[in-house]
């Protein structure tokens, strides 16, 4: 991996950067991707221009031989598979529309390599467990929620396309019935019968499904929008003053309140639904503020809000049962709990789905 690196760094830079750059692994946690920071060197003869006059670039590279339209997350039937990675197009189009992004320095497609703007390490995630007090939390907050707030009104403003008029792959995919019902399979699969035997949670499958189905049911009559899809507090960081977004990759058109749960319902940051419900009302006051169509509800809001993370929080939960068994990683098992609280507040929360609530305190 380190020598595709520095093959890239000659093409970009030349044979001394690439020599005498050092390569600092940081890992993926649970993403296909690997990144390195590259320390630059400074003792060149002649000194080398370095993008943004920066010393450090931060290196994104794929799996050899990996599909670059491969994703931890499940697409549609319809996903594109053709074209740019999707990194690169999604990066395109949200700097176009005026999100914070990192900037892309260098594409080497043959090599899996991108090389990126270094955004530091200071998440959104750090800023919330350094705060001193709940007010100060909220705060915090309400700043990401104005980032997403900007985001949902630039793509209503602006439409679908890029600047020159070529379709955004992001507007291609969506979450349509057959994604929304995998996520829900998805922890039917790893949550219960991976984690508790099939044969102790036969009789429970069925009745959940059927349950999921009137989830997905409302979740579709929702308003759509582009959804990032992980939103969340270890995607969002810090540089310069600016909250900036990096994990758009798997972006798609879904539910409204999408990213909304995935901030407010972190596995990560636990918020309790005293702190979370006033940032609904917050997002559904800016969301109103910019003539946003599903701002005018704040009552649908919250429900939308409550339907989403049920199917969203289930999701993860059997994600982070599937890490362990599958990529042999149990560092997000500690994330399993907190998951299914969120779900069980959720369920307590929507009437209509009291059935629900039964069937999931059985195994919860």
């Amino acid at each position: 991996m380190k020598s595709r690196i520095r093959r890239t760094l000659v093409e970009t830079f030349d044979d001394d950067v690439a020599q005498q750059a050092r390569l600092e692994c940081l890992g993926g946690h649970a993403s296909l991707r690997i990144y390195w920071r590259v320390h630059l060197p400074l003792q060149l003869s002649p000194p080398r221009a370095y993008p943004r006059g920066e010393t450090t670039l931060m290196a994104m590279v794929l799996p050899e031989d990996a599909d670059p339209f491969d994703s931890a997350e499940g697409l549609s039937d319809d996903a594109p598979t053709a074209g740019q990675m999707p990194f690169v197009e999604m990066q395109r189009y949200l700097a176009d529309i005026g999100m914070p992004v990192p900037s892309i320095d260098t594409v080497d497609m043959d090599r899996g390599v991108l090389l990126l703007e270094d955004l530091g390490d200071r998440l959104f995630e750090h800023a919330v467990e350094e705060a001193d007090d709940l007010a100060e939390i909220r705060e915090l907050y309400r700043q990401a929620i104005d980032v997403l707030v900007k985001l949902q009104t630039q793509v209503h403003r602006r439409g679908h396309e890029y600047g020159d008029g070529s379709p955004c792959i992001g507007f291609e995919r969506r979450f349509d019935r057959e994604l929304l019902t995998w996520e829900l399979e998805h922890f039917i699969e790893w949550g219960l019968e991976a984690r508790l035997g099939e044969e102790n949670v036969a009789d429970l499958v069925e009745p959940l499904r059927e349950q999921f189905e009137r989830v997905v049911d409302e979740l579709l009559a929702l308003p759509q929008t582009l959804v990032l899809r992980d939103f969340q507090s270890r995607n969002i960081m810090f540089k310069q003053a600016d909250w900036i977004l990096i994990d758009f990759q798997d972006a798609l058109v879904g539910p409204f309140v999408y990213d909304l749960v995935a901030l407010l319902r972190d596995s990560y940051v636990e918020l309790p639904d005293e702190a979370s419900a006033p940032l609904v009302d917050y997002y559904a006051d800016r969301c109103a503020d910019e003539q946003l169509p599903w701002g005018e509800d704040t009552d649908a809001v919250h429900r939308a809000f409550h339907l989403q993370t049920v199917q969203r929080k289930l999701k993860d939960a059997g994600r982070f049962i599937n890490i362990d068994r599958v990529k042999n990683d149990p560092s997000f098992l500690d994330y399993y709990a907190p998951s299914i609280r969120y779900v069980c507040d959720a369920v307590e929360q929507l009437d209509g789905f009291e059935r629900l609530g039964q069937l999931l305190s059985r195994v919860e």
